[in-house]
């Protein structure tokens, strides 16, 4: 076999190396497209609603020489809410926002000085117009991208700061008359806790576009305001606080 013939016949032995180390190298050079995983951040627009179990709020009459005590029934309060949810951060994710609310109960018994007046004689209302910066902080689960169960439910804790008015509204007993009807504004607060529900990941809502990106919230609320200042019908001027307990749902859709 002369030199050429060896030659050709090497370069012939060769080719399928050769064409491996191309094909890897042309593998190499095709770009490889990364996974990304939606954080979660966004817009979002909600409502709130609670039932409302408020404490008492006294008042003066008579010069202060009577110091009137008002108990109430269950009620309500509701509100709209816009924030931003900033997303996944580690193993929280954090959420700022907007919320102003309406809210109302009313009289169950008034007592004076120890003499009761039952809800046959007593009348009003205390009502709120309340206004916050909340802060919440949700704490996921599960990890980025699960499906499963503990992916639809998300713990939260959080509160606000802002402004609350409250009315006395047309507060009295019957026979003697309206004792009060004034209202304050002052610095309020409320501190929150509950639980959030992806609507989308729960089977009867599943494959809903309706629920995309909703989320039902369910807990539970503390709010208190102090050193409200009124002034009776006859001119007693007294202060007094305001605080409830609240059992609290909500709705948010995020954009």
């Amino acid at each position: 076999m002369n030199y050429a013939s060896r030659y050709i016949l090497a370069g012939v032995l060769a080719l399928p190396f050769i064409g491996s180390a191309l094909a890897a190298d042309a593998v190499d050079m095709v770009p490889v497209e990364e996974v990304v995983i939606d954080n979660g951040s966004g817009f979002y627009i909600g409502s709130l609603s609670a039932a409302t179990f408020s404490d008492d709020t006294e008042f003066g009459v008579a010069g202060g020489l009577v110091n009137v005590n008002s108990e109430y029934d269950v009620g309500y309060y509701s509100a709209l809410r816009a924030g931003y949810n900033f997303g996944r951060m580690g193993f929280v994710s954090p959420r700022l926002e907007l919320e102003v609310g309406y809210g109302t109960a009313s009289i169950d018994e008034h007592s004076a000085d120890g003499v009761d007046f039952d809800s046959i004689d007593s009348y009003g209302d205390a009502r709120t117009i309340q206004g916050f910066v909340n802060g919440y902080i949700d704490i996921p689960l599960s990890a980025p991208g699960d499906n499963g169960f503990l992916s639809a439910v998300t713990p939260y804790i959080g509160g606000g700061v802002g402004v609350m008015n409250l009315e006395l509204s047309r507060q009295g007993v019957g026979g003697v008359g309206t004792l009060i009807d004034d209202d304050d504004t002052k610095f309020a607060y409320h501190v929150d806790a509950g639980l959030g529900f992806n609507l989308q990941k729960i089977g009867v809502f599943s494959g809903s576009s309706l629920f995309e990106n909703t989320t039902l919230d369910i807990g539970y609320r503390y709010t208190a305001a102090d050193d409200f200042d009124f002034t009776a019908r006859d001119g007693t001027k007294s202060s007094t606080d305001f605080s409830s307990n609240a059992v609290t749902i909500g709705f948010r859709k995020q954009f």
